[in-house]
């Protein structure tokens, strides 16, 4: 619906950028009712596919994640993986989001991937799947290489609601079966660009060294 989503605009902008501190705090009341049910995610979807206004999008993902989060076993193995499928889909299509917006999208990317680990052979194949941002334009690239950075650290990170020896058992799968490809995607990077055959403007073949650079220390 137009007139909700630019509510939600409204929103979203005084949430971020209103000095008003009462009109911060009652627009984050007001977004906050995207994040009680999973019912919300069509509706974060929508943001996402209808909406230009950067703020609008950072609720949306922000939303996306801690429903994903928090409401994970109302969700069959095949929504969670047609969710991550979405979002990936999404950044794909749309390479130079802002980058705090794609960084959300990327922790969702990483985070369904993460909980899904064992449900799903799908999510154990992201880093193969990746190869189709790295083979294409240089913005896919630096995509692809951030979302292997953020998979490599969400794996060490303990997620609330989930066991010590699950997150473990995690870790030790995905080493076992990612850590390697994760690492040597890396390296072929960084041989490509010391070759300069990846052919980009200078910033984005900066962006590449240094998400390179960043995987390879990640990997260790």
């Amino acid at each position: 619906d137009p007139s909700q989503l630019k509510v939600v605009e409204d929103l979203a902008q005084t949430l971020y950028t209103s000095a008003d501190t009462a009109a911060r705090n009652d627009a984050q009341s007001r977004l906050l009712s995207l994040q009680t049910s999973s019912s919300s995610i069509p509706t974060c979807q929508y943001i996402l596919e209808s909406s230009s206004h950067q703020y609008a999008l950072l609720v949306a993902s922000n939303s996306l994640t801690r429903l994903i989060t928090t409401h994970w076993n109302s969700f069959s193995t095949d929504q969670r993986v047609q969710i991550r499928n979405y979002v990936l889909t999404y950044l794909a299509n749309n390479p130079t989001l802002p980058h705090f917006i794609s960084q959300q999208l990327i922790v969702l990317v990483c985070r369904i991937t993460k909980l899904g680990w064992f449900d799903s052979e799908e999510h154990r194949k992201l880093t193969e799947e990746l190869t189709k941002f790295l083979v294409a334009s240089g913005e896919h690239c630096v995509l692809g290489l951030r979302v292997l950075n953020g998979l490599v650290e969400e794996v060490n990170i303990p997620t609330n609601g989930r066991t010590l020896t699950q997150h473990r058992k995690t870790a030790v799968s995905f080493r076992d079966q990612s850590l390697l490809k994760s690492f040597q995607i890396g390296v072929t990077t960084l041989t490509q660009l010391r070759s300069n055959s990846i052919q980009s403007p200078p910033q984005i073949l900066e962006q590449l060294t240094l998400n390179s650079l960043t995987l390879l220390v990640r990997c260790l």
